[in-house]
């Protein structure tokens, strides 16, 4: 039987992938936490990992004419600590408890829902500018997801313990968000949705058509 991450995770915790909208971070999760991994588990997220990446079919089937860009929606405020323009507190890593295969040019979609109790963690709140308001529904920021490893431990201030850390570089902040209707997993942007991104936002026109 091929193994799968119901068999890594416990039931509580792969419940959570039906949930897919709901970020984590390690300083910033809610008191019901699932238990550290052992070893043999990371060894196993490790190797479900490698397939993922080298055996494009488990993404599910093939769709026609697929566009190269993709779009995540996150709950806020992780969403906004994401486009946070400073390196030294921004948001770098993303959590999932699950792999993707793909790569590339990533639109960062603030959810409709907001985490309320990551708004009252003290490290939140401090990365967060005192006048800070959520944006909700909107797309914030682009990035390109470079690279996706198991849990490895804390590799920054925001990585979880058990999930996905999805590696974020090259990210630049909407100066005006753009409204979109947000879905689980990877989405897939209309082009409606990239032209009024680029036309509210000239800077990022250059990358948008090139990815």
């Amino acid at each position: 039987m091929t193994a799968t991450l119901a068999d890594t995770y416990d039931a509580r915790l792969y419940a959570r992938a039906r949930h897919e909208a709901e970020p984590t971070g390690a300083l910033f999760t809610a008191p019901q936490r699932p238990a550290p991994l052992t070893p043999e588990q990371q060894r196993l997220n490790f190797e479900l990992l490698g397939q993922a990446i080298s055996s494009p079919h488990q993404a599910g089937p093939a769709e026609p004419n697929p566009t190269k860009i993709r779009a995540l929606t996150i709950q806020p405020p992780w969403s906004d600590l994401i486009a946070l323009t400073d390196e030294e507190i921004a948001k770098r890593i993303e959590n999932r408890v699950w792999a993707t295969h793909w790569r590339g040019t990533l639109l960062i979609h603030g959810g409709q829902t907001i985490d309320k109790q990551a708004l009252a963690l003290p490290h939140v709140r401090a990365a967060l500018p005192e006048d800070y308001e959520p944006v909700q529904g909107h797309v914030v920021a682009v990035a390109d997801l470079a690279g996706i490893h198991a849990d490895d431990g804390a590799c920054t201030r925001w990585s979880e313990r058990g999930c996905f850390h999805w590696q974020l570089t090259n990210v630049q902040r909407l100066p005006e968000p753009v409204h979109a209707t947000g879905s689980q997993r990877l989405w897939k942007p209309s082009r409606t949705l990239l032209d009024d991104i680029t036309a509210a936002n000239p800077q990022l026109t250059a990358r948008l058509e090139a990815a």
